[in-house]
């Protein structure tokens, strides 16, 4: 029976997607379109006009059309418009984006003059939300929105990176800007679990993910940042929810775009090391400081500084070696949409490529998308959403290690200046375990083959005026296949890296998710009801296999079977779990001015055993239009005014399978009898205790327009207490197993969120601005076994904040070094960094270390503004954050740390002639100063200049003649400015090891978006 019905739903489908077609090639034979004839064109009377905004200024873009037909014109940059009709009894259709449409007969008037009226586009403006829509005026929960503009005028590579700094609340950090793997990190409100703390992410209705969407095809995205806007999604909200809603085709003409743009790559920032001559002169100060002899003599030094002897006496940079990559990226789009009142359609096809900074580092995409609504009859609708990607992600690999790029990167932040790249014979020079730019070139790859479809088809049936019900059925398939090629490699020296070896590993996962709901919506007079009853069902399957095999007779080989069987190995798992809700919504209004909601969802979990397994998860929320009220009413000034408070909670299962079970591990072979024997043991602690962690969040806010929408402003106050998180506590060594997971943790975050806008237009010119800021703060309320290494994970701390001591200047005299408290067994000399002694006992211990601040912003902020002046227009976007901290590693915060060497920031270090410098007395092994401290935890506060465009769109009157409906030029920066006290070489956003990963890119770009 599910297979008949499937087949039916998508016969139907296509059968009305046909239909659409034929229409679209018989546009000139439909009843809506007038055709004239010689005799007609003849008599047809020219109609002049302007038409003005609310301030009497001419209003450019405005579409006049004759009504009934596809013939039309739009008003030029002072509002002008010139079309000819075929007589007195023509009607003329007048729209423009924010304005109320006009119709206006012609009659006898040859020449018009039209003033348009604002349009109050908040009151009809619909937003999405679990499981439909509702319009933004009536919202009670916190829900944040980005339209399709905001998304477009970004020419971003994922929609992660799209978020960062348009929406209060919600947190991007960037980490790395390498091609396939520049996906940002996103939280929503802080920190709000001690396991994975991402949002949950719906993509037209199914469970998917930011890295699996074209940024061209989105429609809109909301984010249900409290829990009574997420509760409905129950079990996965605790971290806030993203709803993503892709384009859908529109009733009339065939509409064809096409967006495309080429841009280059360069790094935001890269350190700056010191060349051979000013390292040889402060490695050798390094070491005498230790009392070691000098490495380099005076004569040495001097071949360094006249580069007279490059062969022997070198100055390699490194950095610029690494950094041989083109750099360019492109992107095209292309779409089709249109259709009928009886179905319409969305094709649509993407393709990314990015050539990384480095060499043989890309990134290809490929994207389908394929949206379909049909309308069978007044009652019954069906549809189809669909989507197909295919990616294919390469890195060079790093021989010494059989890792990725990074420890190429890693080895390029390493290598002295003094070591050459190529012996004079052209051969790899070998450093300790390698040659970073042999590795690149001649090293071998690691190559990710993606492919990642989703479908989901639903059906929705009118049972009477008022009730809906609608049933979908969709599908997302992920498969990943990775191979790890590592070649075999001799150094000019003789040297040899090897054997060669090829891994091949098949990463394979897949959710089916079935919706059933009914929708009633109905009004009482002044009283307006709607009510949502759901049920899904979701299984999850996952699986993987590997296999490994080496010495294959030729590096020019890749597949596995032409390796040895020596040494083979291969490995597989799967696991798969379901889930199972109940939910319902009740929304309630009298006169559009008390606003009441109410939700509830019931989760069914495999993770949990089955007296824990069910969870309930309510919500409620409530507002009040203030502005709807007799005394505000006829305030001219006030357009609207609203008040809202929620209060809910919602859950988290974000945890691995079977956990609350005992399960045994096969291949756990042991020696016996002279042999090896197949064994199998427990490996997990289990916990049948396991269950749901909860998140209550409470949430009250206000929303307020002025000036007919023209000032807008919306703030937001919460607090969210996380209770039964889900956690692997430490445990003795002696307990035998990993630490089990088990409902130990408690956490709160609670801050304020403020929103304010300003639109206007003054003649030519109109601008949209606003300013968003989100402060978090975030605290452990409950955590057995607290954990107080470089990080802490204690009570009455921000979670996983730094740990360490507090620096407090360098030690001037020999009586300082003598009397003041030092880190036990650590010998200190004129120089070094002092450590605060927190507890005044004498000695500095762990007894001293304090919090040092999160690498989690507290504070987030964006500045969006958008101008338009005739046919040019300008997007600007600044972001950023406050009260946030970077932990520079030792290698990077120190000179010669482990033999790596030095910036040029190190040459500002403490002597008995400079006190007062910045960096402590240089040392190569001086460990008292790489105790974390406050001197390593720094202010990684920022303002980025993450977005500028410039645009200029080419008049109508000139794109009538190539029939083009609109063509857009423009040029684009991506990460353009950055300020920050951080040092040169450190990005703001990238992770602790600032030097040790691919670095976050500017991107220069120029593109073009045509309509036909």
């Amino acid at each position: 029976m599910k297979n008949s019905l499937a087949q039916i739903i998508f016969s139907v489908a296509f059968a009305g997607f046909t239909y659409a077609g034929h229409e679209a090639n018989d546009w000139k034979r439909q009843a809506g379109e007038t055709v004239f004839s010689e005799n007609q064109e003849a008599m047809l009377i020219q109609v002049t006009g302007k038409i003005t905004d609310e301030s009497n200024a001419g209003l450019p873009g405005v579409s006049v059309v004759l009504k009934g037909t596809q013939k039309g014109t739009t008003t030029d940059s002072e509002g002008m418009f010139k079309l000819d009709v075929p007589d007195e009894s023509a009607v003329l259709v007048m729209s423009f984006v924010g304005y109320v449409t006009q119709e206006i007969t012609v009659g006898s008037q040859s020449n018009l003059s039209v003033s348009l009226v604002p349009e109050n586009t908040a009151l009809k403006e619909l937003v999405v939300v679990g499981y439909g829509t509702q319009k933004k005026i009536n919202l009670t929960g916190a829900v944040a929105t980005v339209g399709a503009d905001q998304v477009a005028n970004r020419p971003v590579t994922n929609m992660s990176s799209a978020l960062q700094g348009v929406l209060p609340g919600v947190t991007v950090v960037q980490r790395s800007g390498q091609p396939g793997r520049d996906t940002g990190e996103i939280r929503v409100r802080g920190v709000g679990s001690m396991n994975n703390a991402s949002p949950m992410v719906v993509v037209d209705g199914l469970i998917s993910s930011m890295e699996n969407l074209n940024p061209n095809d989105i429609e809109s995205i909301s984010v249900l940042k409290d829990a009574s806007a997420g509760a409905i999604y129950g079990s996965r909200a605790a971290n806030g929810v993203i709803l993503v809603t892709t384009k859908r085709g529109k009733s009339g003409k065939p509409v064809v775009s096409y967006n495309a743009y080429i841009g280059m790559q360069k790094p935001t920032n890269l350190p700056d090391y010191l060349g051979s001559y000013e390292y040889g002169k402060l490695l050798n100060e390094g070491l005498v400081n230790e009392g070691q002899q000098p490495r380099f003599t005076e004569a040495e030094i001097e071949k360094f500084r006249n580069g007279s002897d490059p062969a022997n006496y070198p100055d390699t940079d490194w950095l610029d070696l690494l950094y041989k990559g083109s750099g360019i990226q492109q992107s095209h789009n292309l779409s089709i949409s249109g259709g009928s009142d009886a179905s319409r359609y969305l094709l649509s096809f993407g393709y990314l490529n990015q050539k990384g900074l480095i060499k043989n580092t890309d990134n290809d995409r490929y994207n389908v998308r394929f949206n379909l609504d049909s309308k069978i009859s007044d009652r019954l609708s069906v549809g189809l959403t669909s989507s197909f990607i295919r990616q294919g992600i390469s890195e060079p690999s790093a021989i010494a290690t059989g890792q990725g790029l990074n420890f190429s990167i890693v080895y390029a932040n390493r290598i002295p200046p003094t070591v050459p790249n190529k012996y004079p014979d052209g051969s790899w020079m070998r450093y300790l375990d390698g040659n970073p730019n042999a590795w690149i070139e001649n090293g071998g790859s690691i190559k990710d083959q993606i492919s990642n479809g989703m479908g989901n088809a639903f059906a929705e049936l009118i049972i009477f005026k008022g009730l809906k019900l609608r049933g979908s059925a969709g599908a997302d398939f992920y498969f990943n296949d990775k191979k790890t090629h590592l070649k075999d490699l001799t150094y000019g020296d003789g040297s040899y890296q090897g054997p060669n070896s090829v891994r091949d590993d098949n990463f394979r996962n897949s959710r089916i998710t079935l919706q059933a709901f009914l929708t009633y919506e109905k009004s009482f007079g002044s009283h307006n009801l709607n009510v949502l009853l759901g049920s899904s069902r979701e299984t999850y399957n996952y699986r993987e296999n590997g296999i490994f095999r080496r010495n294959l007779p030729s590096n020019e080989l890749t597949d596995v079977n032409a390796g040895s069987t020596e040494g083979m190995t291969a490995s597989g798992l799967s696991y798969e779990s379901k889930l199972g809700s109940y939910f319902g919504r009740i929304n309630y209004d009298y006169q559009g001015k008390y606003l009441l909601e109410a939700s509830v969802r019931y989760d069914g979990s495999s993770k949990f055993a089955a007296d824990k397994r069910w969870g309930v998860f309510p919500s409620f929320s409530a507002g009040w239009r203030i502005s709807e009220e007799a005394f505000l009413k006829n305030v001219q000034v006030v357009s609207d005014l609203k008040l809202r408070g929620s209060y809910g909670s919602v859950g988290n299962n974000n945890i691995n399978d079977y956990l609350y079970i005992p399960t045994v591990a096969l291949g756990v072979n042991y020696p016996f009898n002279g042999g090896i024997n197949a064994g199998a043991a427990q490996q997990v602690a289990a916990n049948p205790n396991l269950q749901w962690e909860k998140s209550t969040t409470f949430d009250i806010g206000a929303d307020l327009a002025l000036f007919n929408n023209k000032l807008s402003l919306t703030a937001d106050y919460y607090n969210r207490y996380t209770d039964n998180i889900l956690v692997a506590v430490p445990v003795s060594s002696i307990y035998g197993l990993p630490a089990p997971t088990v409902n130990a943790g408690a956490m709160r975050n609670k801050g304020i969120e403020l929103v304010i806008g300003h639109a206007n237009r003054l003649g030519d010119f109109s601008y949209n601005v606003s300013f968003n800021v989100g402060i978090n703060r975030n605290n452990v309320e409950k955590y057995a076994n607290p954990a107080k290494t470089k990080r802490i994970q204690a009570e009455g701390y921000p979670w996983n904040a730094f740990f360490g001591y507090e620096a407090a200047g360098f030690y001037q005299t020999d009586e300082q070094v003598q009397t003041l408290p030092k880190v036990v067994g650590s010998p200190v000399q004129k120089g070094d960094l002092i450590f605060k002694d927190q507890n005044n006992d004498g000695v500095i211990n762990g007894n001293d270390r304090i919090d040092l601040g999160s690498d989690i912003p507290k504070t987030t902020y964006g500045l969006n503004l958008t101008a338009r002046f005739k046919n040019f227009d300008l997007v600007v976007l600044g972001q950023g954050a406050a009260d946030v901290k970077q932990y520079l590693q030792d290698q990077v915060q120190f000179a010669f740390v482990n033999g790596y060497k030095a910036q040029t920031k190190h040459l500002d270090r403490w002597t008995p002639e400079t006190p007062d410098a910045r960096f402590p007395k240089t040392h190569v092994s001086q460990w008292h100063n790489y105790a974390i401290s406050s001197f390593s935890v720094v202010n990684a506060s920022y303002l980025r200049l993450k977005n500028l465009q410039i645009g200029y769109s080419i008049s109508p009157k000139v794109l009538q003649a190539v029939k083009i409906s609109s063509l857009r030029v423009y040029l684009s920066g991506q990460n353009l400015l950055t300020f920050t006290k951080l040092d040169s070489g450190f990005d703001p956003e990238s992770a602790e090891n600032a030097q040790f990963g691919y670095p976050n890119v500017k991107v220069y770009t120029a593109g073009l978006n045509i309509n036909f």
